[in-house]
């Protein structure tokens, strides 16, 4: 039979899979027998609050909803020594070992407003730079109970870093850091090298003190990017292809070569990180958060085929009521999975708020299971 007339072989859903089976299998676009389950970011004040509900003190959120995919963060910062700056009873202000100045709120569950920055003129940059180098301080004293505990479970297993672009943003400021983007300033070159560096030295080191777990003793690479707001990313889609591109195709392909996904995790409008997916080789961009503009359907139907989508599943609408968050998870679920079931990674579009209760993500995520 002539090649053009032959139908192309159906991959068979399997019945029962592994948690890291099942978001390997997803991150290569194959069908699996449920939707992957990796919400990462739980507010303090929400694990505070679920404990009053049943969630037990210290416990692991992975482990106690028996979740799909651990991300063990990763030291990024430049180690510089915490400074409180002011205190009240409704706020902190610190410095952090980012060197970034924050209002940390004790009244509200809500992101630290950023006050200021470290790299003011380039003799900062020449202080700081030195302490972005990767040293075995970076990873968790505790890494390998951490790995061993997903490795029981058959988890799948990420290390957490921030994304060097980011990683220039919070050391610039916002408005330097658009002036740089617009000038293509020579500064912001080697703070993207120096973050790419830092990730896959780090990585190095991670390889060498988990020997004793094989190659590789994880399963990919998790990069935090704060890139975009509600409408559009922060910067336009010709500087990214220009400026930052060349450097995330650096680093995907250098992890890949380790046997290594890599999932890029954004607030914001992901749409321009999309465009150019097949130059960027990310594995998978969430969390489309809702109220930016995400079409997870258009998304489906443009990308599919080229990357795996993540999130799109309304925070707002799961805190809203049980029948709200019932027809938010169906219907996200079933889109991202789409015919072939795949493709989808299943969690909530920001990090989980103290507003959400306890038993409603706890049937969330039994129905987002059980849709097959």
């Amino acid at each position: 039979m002539p090649l053009w007339q032959r139908k192309p072989e159906q991959v068979l859903r399997p019945e029962k899979l592994s948690p890291k089976e099942r978001v390997w299998r997803v991150l290569k676009l194959q069908p699996v027998d449920r939707v992957p389950c990796v919400d990462v970011y739980f507010m303090p004040e929400t694990l505070k609050r679920w404990v009053k509900e049943g969630f037990p003190e210290g416990a692991l959120p992975s482990d106690f909803f028996d979740l799909d995919l651990v991300c063990i963060p990763v030291d990024c910062t430049a180690g510089m020594k915490e400074k409180l700056l002011d205190e009240t009873d409704e706020y902190r202000i610190v410095t952090d070992s980012d060197g970034v100045t924050r209002k940390h709120w004790k009244v509200y569950s809500t992101a630290p407003q950023e006050l200021d920055f470290p790299i003011k003129q380039p003799r900062d940059w020449r202080e700081i730079r030195p302490m972005l180098k990767a040293h075995e301080s970076r990873l968790p004293e505790n890494l390998e109970f951490l790995i061993a505990r997903a490795r029981e479970h058959e988890r799948f297993v990420a290390l957490s870093f921030l994304e060097p672009c980011t990683l220039a943003r919070k050391l610039l400021g916002n408005r330097q850091w658009v002036e740089f983007m617009q000038t293509q300033h020579p500064m912001l070159d080697e703070i993207l090298e120096t973050g790419v560096r830092l990730i896959l030295d780090t990585i190095e080191l991670a390889f060498k003190r988990l020997s004793n777990f094989g190659r590789p003793p994880f399963d990919g690479v998790w990069l935090h990017a704060d890139l975009a707001y509600t409408h559009a990313a922060f910067m336009t889609d010709r500087e990214y292809r220009s400026i930052v591109l060349p450097y995330h195709r650096q680093l995907v392909s250098e992890l890949k070569r380790h046997g290594l996904a890599v999932l890029l995790y954004t607030q914001g409008n992901a749409l321009t990180f999309l465009k150019p997916i097949r130059k960027s080789g990310f594995d998978a961009i969430l969390p489309l958060e809702c109220i930016s503009h995400n079409d997870l359907a258009e998304y489906k139907r443009a990308y599919g085929k080229q990357i795996a989508l993540g999130g799109n599943v309304s925070l707002d609408r799961l805190m809203e009521s049980d029948e709200a968050a019932e027809r938010e998870v169906r219907e996200k679920v079933s889109i991202g999975m789409g015919e072939n079931f795949s493709g989808y990674l299943f969690c909530t579009d920001r990090p989980i708020l103290p507003s959400l209760p306890l038993d409603r993500y706890i049937k969330a995520l039994s129905i987002a299971r059980s849709i097959n």
